[in-house]
Order: structure tokens, then sequence, then C-alpha cells
């Protein structure tokens, strides 16, 4: 696994909210953004969306845009969430005029994808859950959203598109929640081209074990996003990843150097109280020092497995602290 971070311009954004709707920052124009971006070391990737304003609406301009800052498209997320009319479902919604709109705006994202050359494509099904009782259809919901995601994947089964799991937020109970429930709907889309993107923060508020889930899903060969950022496990507020669960943390990156993953590992933070432009530069300075961190674990990954293999966690707790705290 050889590491590319990337992030995307919400990270600089204004941050608003339902308690400061006006956000905490004034707004940034895209060239400054981008020029933040491109003076820090070690990030080397632009996470974009579709659509894809404030940046151009022209493939070729955006790429040249994103390169004459020396930075290079990673992947593109379709923004399926923003608009009312998501409300009841992106892709699981029962008007199925709503359904073939979303895959309409899919095919068209997918087209500009291509055209930027981003790596995949990124699906998060925002909307698509419940929020009481008796409030939807499970079965049907659940069908709905794999004949939408499908047709979508068929579309063109030479781009990777990544489903992002979520316990909840905006909706109380999401459809696809974790990682275990992301793989039974990926397994029953049946399409090569359709995997996961882990964001750690969901991971997390999921009371996953991320170490766990990043190499299950290497394993399964369905591991194409990954989302950096993290929380306390009772919500998603996006914080700086590295600043919280480290014994984690450490163990989700020394998993990660055993993966054959080489896509990006994406920025996802949220900083409304702190400087945007300081905050970014700590997510990707702390993403290379646990790299490192990392590094050091896999020289001794034949030790720190073989201890795995006789349940010692003691002399693998006392070899790592020994090996990073020095």
């Amino acid at each position: 696994m050889k590491l590319k971070v990337d992030a995307h311009l919400w990270c600089l954004g204004t941050y608003g909210e339902r308690y400061v709707p006006g956000g905490y920052y004034e707004p940034l124009t895209v060239d400054e953004q981008l020029e933040i971006m491109s003076g820090i070391e070690g990030l080397t990737g632009l996470f974009t969306f579709y659509p894809v304003a404030p940046l151009p609406d022209d493939p070729d301009k955006l790429v040249k845009k994103v390169e004459d800052f020396g930075l290079k498209v990673s992947n593109l997320a379709v923004e399926c969430w923003g608009d009312r009319k998501w409300k009841h479902g992106t892709f699981c919604n029962n008007d199925a005029k709503v359904r073939k709109e979303a895959i309409r705006l899919f095919k068209d994202a997918i087209d500009f994808a291509k055209a930027i050359k981003a790596q995949s494509v990124l699906l998060w099904p925002a909307h698509d859950g419940y929020d009481y009782v008796f409030q939807v259809n499970y079965l049907d919901s659940w069908k709905y959203m794999v004949e939408t995601v499908r047709e979508i994947g068929e579309y063109a089964k030479d781009m990777k598109i990544a489903v992002e799991a979520k316990l909840k937020d905006p909706r109380q109970k999401q459809l696809i929640g974790d990682t275990g429930k992301a793989m039974a709907f990926i397994h029953e889309v049946g399409l090569n081209n359709i995997g996961c993107a882990l964001d750690i923060g969901h991971a997390l508020q999921a009371s996953e074990g991320i170490g766990e889930s990043v190499i299950l899903l290497d394993y399964w060969k369905k591991l194409i996003q990954i989302h950096i950022n993290e929380n306390y496990k009772d919500a998603d507020p996006d914080m700086i990843f590295g600043t919280v669960n480290f014994w984690e943390i450490l163990e989700f990156f020394y998993y990660l150097n055993k993966t054959s993953y080489d896509g990006w590992c994406a920025i996802d933070i949220i900083a409304p109280r702190d400087d945007r432009k300081k905050s970014l530069e700590l997510g990707v300075k702390l993403m290379w020092k646990f790299q490192k961190m990392a590094e050091k674990l896999i020289e001794h990954e034949k030790e720190i497995d073989d201890n795995l293999k006789g349940y010692k966690f003691a002399d693998n707790m006392d070899m790592i602290t020994g090996l990073i705290f020095k």
C-alpha cells in the first residue's frame, strides 16, 4: 500500500450549520482554497463533487485548474442529498420518477468522472433510511435501492462505484448503516465495479473495529475509497483524524499497510471553531505521522502476527509501545 492523501474543498468551508446557519467563517474563493491545499506537504489530490460548482463545469478546464495548483483530481462524489426532493430517499424512494432522476444524475456524473479521469465515484445514500417505526416498507426500500444502484453500476462497468455506509444522520436509521450491511447490499447488487467507501468516522460511530473493517474489505476486494476523520463514537462531527482514538487508528494503519489498496485516503474534516488552514495542515501531518508509525510496526510484522496467533496482547503492546515511544 502506497499512501496517497487527498482532500475536498469543504475542508476549507464556512461550516454553516443549524445553530449558526451563516457559518463560522467568510467563504474563501476557489483559488484561495486550492492555494492553501497546494502548499500543504503530503497533500497531492483533490476530491471533487458533481455538480462541480464552484469549480469549472468543463472537464478540461477543471483538470487544468487543479493541475495549475500542483494537485491531481482523485475521486468524484455525486451530491445527491442537498435538495428537498431526496427527503424520502434518493435510491429507495417509492416514487419511480425520483429514482430515475437519481439514475440520470449518476450517469451524467460518471461521464464527467471519466472525462476528468477520476479513479472512482462516490455514492452516499444519505436520505435512504427512516426516522420512525411504521414509516417505510423495509423490504420494498431495500429492493428499490438494489435495483437503482444496479442500473447505475451497469451503465459503466469500467468505473468503480464506492457505496458509503453511515449509521445515522441525516436519518435516524440509514438502510446501509455499517460495513456489514454495505457488503450485504453490494453482494446483492452483484457487480464487480461496485464496492465500499470506508469512512473511518462512520465506522467508529457504528462501533466497528476499523482495523477489522479495512482488512476484510481488502480481502473481499471491495475497498474502493477511504475517508479520513474521527469522533467520540456517538456522532459524526468529522473531527481531525488522529486526535481522539489513538490506538484504534494505529491498528487501522497497521492493517491498511498489509492491504493491496491503491486508492486515495481523503481528508474529510470540519473544524468550525479553529483555523481552517492549520486544521487541514494538521490532518495531513497526522496522516503521515501514523503512516510512519505503521511502517515501524510492519518491520516487526512477523513478531506482531506471531503474538496474535497466541493471543498475546500484552506482549504486542509492550513491543509496540517500545517501537513508537522512544
